[in-house]
């Protein structure tokens, strides 16, 4: 995934995850799911960047 899919898409994952943790979506069908999906998709971008960081930072290309 190239940088000019994965940042809107990143960005609009995290728009939708701050408004549903700001309750915005109280009382919409379906929300609770796909606010939780979004958390846990923001959660593994987060592991995945953290990951990529420090083996970057290290300077490890073996894996």
């Amino acid at each position: 995934m190239n940088r000019l899919t994965a940042l809107p898409l990143f960005g609009f994952f995290t728009v939708f995850g701050v408004l549903y943790v700001a309750g915005a979506f109280d009382g919409v069908p379906f929300a609770d799911r796909a606010g939780g999906f979004v958390l846990g998709i923001l959660a593994v971008i987060a592991l995945i960047a953290g990951f990529s960081f420090a083996r970057g930072y290290r300077g490890d290309d073996s894996a």
